[in-house]
Formats: structure tokens, C-alpha cells, sequence
């Protein structure tokens, strides 16, 4: 289906959500995707299961979004305090000397 200007947006809306219905069917609510996001971190799922947590994830970005969160925090606590720090220390995003001091003698003034 061509869309351009002169296409009826009632007909794209009626083309596109007996698509969308058919999905919200047959996917996973919002609530259960939650179960099920951290269930696949314990355990792999069924194929099944996965096939329609990623259809869901096509209709719901929120979801998306939740499963992301769910990664970084997962990756951010499996790392050591050490490797933390040596990242840090490494990091070019370190203060200069003379921004270091610039902001000793702001800090002083107020």
C-alpha cells in the first residue's frame, strides 16, 4: 500500500489495525511481559514464548524500554568494584589541573 498525500488516512488506519489487533491477541499483556523479561534471565524460555515477546515488542516500546533497563542493570551489577575503579582512573574524562583549581576557587568564593 502506497501512502502519499492523497491517501485517506480512515483507509491506512483500517489497513493497519486488524495488524495491530491481531498482535495485541496474541502477544503477552504488559504485565505478563514483566514475568517474562525476568524469567529469560534466569532461564531460557521457549521458543514460542520468545517469538511472541519479540512481537510484542513490535506494538509496545515501553516494554522495549523495560527490557533494556532490565540488561544495564543486570551488566552494571555483574562488574566488579575493581574494574569500576580502573575504568575511572583510566577515563579521559578526568579534570585538568587548572579545572580542578578553577573549581577550588569557586568553591572558596561561595
Amino acid at each position: 500500500m502506497q501512502i502519499g498525500p492523497k491517501q485517506d488516512v480512515k483507509q491506512l488506519k483500517l489497513a493497519i489495525g486488524p495488524i495491530v489487533g491481531w498482535l495485541i491477541r496474541i502477544t503477552p499483556s504488559c504485565q505478563d511481559m514483566t514475568r517474562l523479561l525476568s524469567a529469560a534471565m534466569d532461564s531460557p524460555l521457549p521458543l514460542r514464548i520468545r517469538i511472541k515477546m519479540r512481537l510484542h515488542f513490535l506494538i509496545c516500546k515501553w516494554c522495549e524500554r523495560y527490557k533494556n533497563q532490565l540488561l544495564f542493570l543486570r551488566q552494571a551489577l555483574r562488574r566488579s568494584p575493581d574494574e569500576v575503579r580502573s575504568e575511572a582512573a583510566g577515563s579521559s574524562a578526568a579534570l585538568s589541573a587548572e579545572a580542578k583549581d578553577r573549581l577550588k576557587q569557586i568553591i572558596r568564593r561561595s
